[in-house]
């Protein structure tokens, strides 16, 4: 089985599977006790974090995101990786870019920045944020994801482009344009664009190494091709941008590339990204998606997967027998 930066495959041992915890310390806690007593009970041996685990939409005191960042990192070390896994989300990505990420009017990086910068951890959090994966694949033929089938990765040459997605390459090359095409000295007279970095990064002063990586990320957000493909892998809309028809066939071609250069026939696809009402919804023929806290309606109605990664299975119905609340 070939091996690759971004996508993961397990072939064994029991997986607790849990989404979208939005910088909600409490729900992180419940899930970090919870996924504890099992593996000491011997009835999970992974925990998947999918993605998003940071950025509240609460007030910024009730913002747990870097301490539950901090503290998954540490498990990770204790544990080891095979054990503590966590993907990529769209919420984690802009970090990476030094980009704004909006939603109403919800401004959710500048808060997160200005937490690192308070922390002394931003290089360490950075790091791990860039080696994060995207995809895990099973022996049992579930797909674990952020977001979800995207048009974006519905052949195999696409699948191997995320599969070896390079964060450091992209970021070089658009420091080499930066570098060779704009005056950044003249940059720091820019008032407008100090109160940018300052806001947006955390920047106190214009000779922060990083004072120019706002600029860096505007550039890449915008002219980027390999930046526009992974922003459709993580902000994949699923059936919201489809009917269910169309994004059944999206999501059976969107299993079979992922599948290419596996062992393993990926049948249905676990993701989360988009709320639903109480913890769980089955999204046409291929697509179980799953709300732990954050994006459960109401939010004490959550649930967790508890995935055995070798037990095959053949259809997403199956997987509702597998669900457990996440407050029980």
């Amino acid at each position: 089985m070939t091996q690759f930066a971004r996508v993961l495959d397990f072939d064994s041992g029991v997986a607790m599977i849990v989404t979208d915890l939005h910088g909600e310390g409490h729900a992180y806690d419940q899930i970090k006790s919870t996924f504890l007593e099992l593996r000491r009970e011997g009835k999970a041996d992974r925990l998947i974090l999918c993605g998003d685990l940071i950025h509240g939409y609460r007030e910024s005191y009730n913002d747990d995101s870097l301490r539950m960042m901090l503290d998954v990192m540490r498990m990770q070390k204790d544990f080891g990786s095979d054990t503590v896994t966590m993907l990529m989300g769209n919420h984690e990505m802009p970090h990476v870019y030094n980009i704004t990420l909006e939603k109403g009017h919800h401004e959710f990086t500048a808060r997160f920045e200005e937490s690192l910068s308070q922390s002394g951890k931003r290089d360490e959090v950075l790091a791990f944020l860039k080696h994060l994966p995207i995809y895990a694949r099973t022996k049992a033929g579930v797909l674990i994801s952020h977001a979800g089938a995207t048009p974006a990765v519905t052949n195999a040459e696409n699948a191997e482009r995320i599969f070896t997605f390079d964060h450091e390459a992209l970021l070089m090359l658009a420091e080499d344009k930066l570098q060779s095409s704009y005056d950044l000295e003249n940059l720091k007279q820019h008032r407008q664009y100090i109160r940018q970095v300052k806001n947006y990064l955390a920047i106190d002063s214009v000779d922060d190494p990083r004072f120019h990586h706002l600029l860096r990320g505007q550039i890449i957000s915008q002219t980027s091709e390999d930046f526009s493909f992974l922003w459709d892998v993580l902000f994949a809309t699923n059936e919201k941008g489809w009917n269910i028809g169309g994004y059944n066939v999206i999501a059976e071609a969107f299993l079979k590339a992922i599948s290419d250069h596996s062992s393993y026939q990926q049948k249905v696809v676990v993701a989360g990204h988009i709320a639903v009402k109480g913890g769980h919804q089955l999204v046409g023929d291929w697509h179980l998606r799953l709300a732990t806290y954050a994006h459960a309606s109401p939010h004490n109605d959550g649930e967790y997967l508890l995935l055995d990664c070798a037990k095959p299975i053949e259809k997403v119905a199956d997987l509702v027998a597998c669900l457990r609340p996440t407050f029980g």
